[in-house]
């Protein structure tokens, strides 16, 4: 078998591992069960890239247990450093969040996790890639590359999928952001409440504030505003329908914020609040 061959294979298979560790450790964390990962099936592809990235580069030192430990921690952090600006740039979101652990690097790497993959690394070098290497020798090749092609297909339909659940959120939280701008509007003709507590009312519970604005605007017997307001509320329920792949992303990553403003972020934590209720 080729190298690129034995390479995807390898990606695969640590993509999986990586994934049983990841969902095993979240959902002890979370008290409930989670599919941890950027896509939707059993894979963390950043797991995997991990993976062939500590074989390509530790697979020499073996001899030396210090030696893989150290050059497996670097790398493995460098790759989760740029998997988390890549993920940032893309999406303008920040997946995860290490600012409260000692000694991270801009909250994308910190000590504790990059030891632990120090770590990790060694068990892969001295231990399961030999076994991998073992078993997979032992394998009809027909089976394997059967295999391999349903894999890759699976991975392609499964990215195409997340990046489109990842378009209709950003299209949640802009929608959002239109209507909040629109009651701010309403709110400064009206003027029932002063500025910073309709901030916070609006924070906690904008369907409340909307609603009340909707009130007084038939009060007043001003049909454009109820009609915008309408308009409002009609949104808001667009806003609720709740997508599995929306659900699955935020509890998979509940550290997850925008990054572009602290007013999209907002709007942002408020879709994922909706998203994590149940009706």
């Amino acid at each position: 078998m080729s190298i690129v061959y034995n390479y995807l294979l390898y990606f695969f298979i640590y993509s999986f591992l990586g994934w049983v560790c990841e969902s095993i450790y979240c959902s002890c964390l979370q008290k409930k069960v989670i599919n941890r990962g950027f896509l939707n099936g059993p894979v963390c592809p950043v797991y995997g890239v991990g993976a062939l990235i500590i074989i390509t580069g530790c697979w020499s030192y073996r001899d030396s247990l210090i030696a893989v430990f150290i050059s497996g921690m670097v790398l493995t952090s460098l790759l989760e450093y740029i998997t988390a600006t890549i993920l940032e740039k893309l999406f303008h979101a920040k997946w995860w969040d290490y600012s409260e652990h000692r000694c991270n690097i801009n909250g994308k790497v910190c000590l504790l996790n990059s030891t632990l993959f120090g770590f990790m690394s060694v068990f892969v070098i001295e231990i399961l890639h030999p076994f991998v290497i073992k078993e997979l020798d032992k394998m009809n090749s027909t089976i394997l590359f059967v295999f391999l092609i349903l894999a890759l297909m699976s991975m392609i339909s499964d990215l195409i999928v997340t990046a489109k659940a990842l378009n209709t959120l950003t299209v949640k939280v802009d929608a959002l952001t239109a209507i909040v701008d629109d009651m701010k509007k309403i709110q400064a003709k009206f003027k029932l409440y002063e500025d910073e507590e309709f901030l916070h009312k609006l924070k906690l519970n904008p369907e409340g504030v909307a609603q009340r604005l909707k009130t007084v605007s038939e009060k007043y017997g001003d049909l454009t505003i109820q009609n915008r307001i309408d308009e409002m509320q009609e949104k808001f329920r667009d806003l609720k329908k709740k997508a599995i792949i929306h659900r699955r992303l935020v509890n998979a990553f509940p550290n997850m914020r925008s990054v572009k403003s602290k007013k999209r972020d907002a709007h942002f934590q408020y879709i994922k609040k909706m998203l994590r209720e149940k009706r």
